[in-house]
């Protein structure tokens, strides 16, 4: 029945990748419109991924997702698109986050262009459930879509596409925006790292040096915000079991909030994970310049 259940959301998803370049419907010229001012393409593009604006509806997808091994399986999930529309203040708020790192890449000299609504997806999902397989397979498509469009280096804005840019071995020069930026900021956080940046990434020291050049205080302590105690927010449960998804998010909630009740993180996913218990709960790109 489990097994079923996995294999019915991969088999969704890798179709709808493979035929969209989406992992679900979306409305591409809605999600890319959050600029109109930087060039169209290049050697060098901004690569959101639409993981910024996307993040609520995948919490969302991973609600209807047990209905979907349930149910027989629609040739794609186009016809679900009803199912998959953003909320606009979630919308609004994902716009300013990535107009805030698109300016903070211009005051530090960065050129590049976007590719607005023919950007595609990473194919980070399909890493997720573990469907390796078919991540190789999108990632070949991936591949012949950016080298058709002349581009030779990404610049990445979350650790979720980082990651599978970074593993997909495409023809491509991949930047995170983090190392490429500084930024000033104030106020009092404790960091909630990204597994994938502090990691496996081993961006951990870079992080904290960009944050606390910015002027930004930091509450440390090593049972929670060290790189070897610090731990997921459990965002990449969700589609397995949204129970025990949330059930580590508390917990790592509540270590932080016990250190500084304001958090700061720079993944649109802890994010979704995190804020369901505070509004306290912020992006780095929403508190820097």
């Amino acid at each position: 029945m489990y097994v079923n259940y996995l294999k019915n959301i991969r088999d969704i998803i890798y179709k709808n990748l493979m035929e969209s370049y989406l992992p679900f419907p979306l409305d591409k010229k809605l999600f890319s419109s959050w600029t109109n001012d930087i060039r169209h393409g290049g050697e060098t593009v901004i690569y959101t991924s639409y993981m910024y604006q996307i993040a609520p509806l995948l919490k969302k997808f991973e609600r209807y997702a047990n209905s979907f091994s349930k149910i027989k399986i629609p040739r794609s999930l186009m016809s679900l698109a009803g199912l998959f529309k953003p909320d606009m203040d979630q919308m609004n708020r994902s716009f300013k986050i990535l107009k805030n790192i698109s300016e903070m890449l211009k005051k530090s000299d960065v050129e590049f262009g976007y590719l607005y609504d023919e950007e595609p997806y990473s194919g980070a999902l399909l890493i997720e459930l573990g469907m390796i397989d078919a991540f190789n397979d999108y990632s070949k498509r991936l591949n012949d879509f950016f080298k058709g469009h002349g581009v030779k280096r990404i610049i990445t804005l979350d650790p979720h596409t980082h990651n599978a840019i970074k593993r997909a071995n495409l023809d491509l020069d991949v930047k995170n925006y983090l190392e490429l930026v500084k930024f000033t900021g104030t106020g009092s956080y404790v960091f909630h790292d990204s597994c994938l940046y502090s990691r496996h990434y081993n961006m951990y020291d870079k992080i904290r040096s960009l944050i606390n050049d910015s002027g930004i205080e930091l509450t440390e302590d090593y049972l929670i915000t060290s790189k070897e105690m610090g731990f997921c927010c459990g965002g990449p449960l969700g589609i397995i079991s949204e129970k025990d998804s949330e059930g580590v998010a508390e917990l790592r909630y509540k270590q932080l909030s016990s250190l500084n009740e304001n958090i700061l993180v720079a993944c649109p996913l802890c994010y979704e994970n995190l804020s369901k218990f505070s509004k306290n709960v912020k992006d780095i790109a929403e508190v820097v310049s």
